[in-house]
């Protein structure tokens, strides 16, 4: 059915018009000619007016007006001559319903009126004007032509109009989505230009912080140097490691700006020793979460422990907002990675990674981490970070 539709949709609407056209001209030629209720004087003239009558169907869509206008014309004129279109209605109704449709569908509403107002004389005067047997006369002859020809040319037009509003509609409906998306498409731009200057703060504020380290740590070196040249050993070995994870930290702060309004800039940053505060906060608005820590604690890197505490932050936010009730924070310790987990009896699961977690993924990302959000049975969540540690110091 797929297919069926979208090769109806290539087909060339012009070209379409025309083979109905020449098929219904092939209908009217074989009634014309086979219907023995015509008489065969008047054959010849049905047979030629069937001609001009269908054939404005070719160029409904180009000029519907003129094509309905044109073949209501040619009924009137082969009534006058003896001809049979109309006489007694088959297959010659055709071009009429279909032509004022297309005059409700494609003019504009007072263009559409207009046409419908000088069409429905020239059918009435095809059934008034028989060349049979002479002009109909009489009122109730008159009326009742009147009315078969009103219901025949007024539901076609309306139906018509019916389909242009709603196509009008339709395009309206899909203009606005259009602009919707693309405002959307500004929100989320900025909403990640300002998680990458919040991003880059943080990232600033620990560097600052590092540098800070090795500043103080290499002058207390300086201090010691000649009279306990194992604690400045130390010392200088700290400078190292703290330097290179400044470096690190550095390098991926390239690239991201920083807004100096933020007053989040002057706080200082929270870590993973803020958990419970974090938990205890959120049971305090009735948010039922436990936390467990498995594992030797480690002296964590200050973007590592950054990070670990805004994934677990934003994992209860979601949480909450999706209706759960009830998470369990879980954090291991391993010798070469940190995990967290965070489990919880909604379901999250159909949550886009670039949406609502999508600034958590790209923080554990600068960290060459991973980020999972798996689904448990009964419709609950777990949601997994792993962070590489590389060489941790014991707590």
């Amino acid at each position: 059915m797929s297919r069926l539709r979208e090769r109806a949709a290539g087909l060339d609407p012009t070209r379409v018009d025309a083979i109905f056209a020449v098929v219904v001209i092939i209908e009217l030629e074989l009634e014309a000619w086979l219907n023995r209720g015509i008489p065969d004087s008047h054959r010849l003239v049905t047979a030629v007016a069937s001609v001009f009558f269908a054939a404005p169907i070719a160029i409904r869509r180009r000029s519907p007006s003129l094509a309905l206008l044109f073949c209501l014309t040619i009924a009137a004129i082969q009534a006058l001559l003896g001809g049979a279109l109309l006489l007694n209605p088959s297959g010659d109704i055709v071009p009429v319903l279909v032509l004022a449709y297309s005059a409700g569908a494609w003019l504009d509403p007072r263009h559409s009126v207009r046409t419908l107002l000088l069409a429905l004389p020239l059918l009435v005067a095809s059934g008034l004007l028989p060349g049979d047997g002479g002009p109909l006369s009489g009122v109730g002859s008159v009326t009742s032509v009147l009315a078969f020809d009103s219901l025949l040319i007024f539901p076609a037009w309306f139906v018509g109009r019916l389909v242009r509003e709603r196509s009008r509609r339709a395009a309206a409906f899909h203009e606005l989505a259009v602009l919707a998306a693309v405002e959307l498409r500004e929100r989320e731009s900025a909403a990640i230009a300002q998680e990458r200057a919040r991003i880059g703060g943080e990232l600033q504020d620990i560097i600052a912080h590092s540098v800070s380290m090795m500043v103080v740590q290499a002058g207390g070196a300086r201090l010691v140097l000649r009279s306990d040249p194992e604690r400045a050993r130390d010392s200088i070995l700290n400078v190292e490691q703290t330097g290179r994870e400044a470096l690190a930290d550095l390098r991926r702060l390239l690239g991201m700006l920083r807004k100096d309004e933020d007053p989040r800039a002057l706080a200082p940053q929270p870590g993973l020793d803020q958990i419970a505060a974090l938990i205890d906060s959120i049971r305090e608005a009735g948010f039922a979460c436990e936390l467990h820590t498995i594992g030797s604690l480690v002296d964590l890197t200050p973007g590592v422990d950054l990070v670990a505490y805004r994934v677990i932050e934003a994992a209860l936010q979601s949480a909450a907002q999706h209706r759960s009730s009830r998470a369990v924070v879980t954090v291991r310790y391993r010798p070469d990675e940190l995990e967290l987990e965070i489990r919880g009896d909604g379901s999250i699961f159909d949550l886009d990674l670039d949406h609502e977690l999508g600034a958590i993924a790209g923080r554990i990302a600068l960290y060459d981490g991973t980020l999972r959000v798996l689904p448990i049975g009964g419709g609950g969540f777990a949601l997994q970070a792993r962070l590489p540690l590389g060489a941790a110091i014991p707590a």
